[in-house]
């Protein structure tokens, strides 16, 4: 596990981090901004730290403590 945090589903005009829009980083710039902002977010240290082309795992469930919030988990498969 890298990466633990809160987040929440926002409106379509919201300029805000959407870890849910991610899906494959096009260039290792854009994998590095998305990964430093989820290490910006999550609540916990781990270590671990993923390189582009690693295959990443996101988990997310709601999350009751705001309206459309959601708590989001993110691993890296090990090789």
């Amino acid at each position: 596990m890298m990466y633990a945090f809160r987040s929440r589903v926002y409106d379509a005009d919201q300029v805000v981090f959407k870890y849910y829009q991610f899906i494959d980083a096009h260039s290792e710039e854009e994998f590095a901004s998305y990964m430093n902002e989820m290490s910006r977010l999550s609540y916990y240290d781990t270590g671990v730290t993923a390189h582009y082309g690693d295959r990443l795992l996101t988990l997310s469930t709601c999350d009751y403590n705001e309206e459309n919030g959601r708590f989001v988990v993110v691993a890296k498969k090990i090789r």
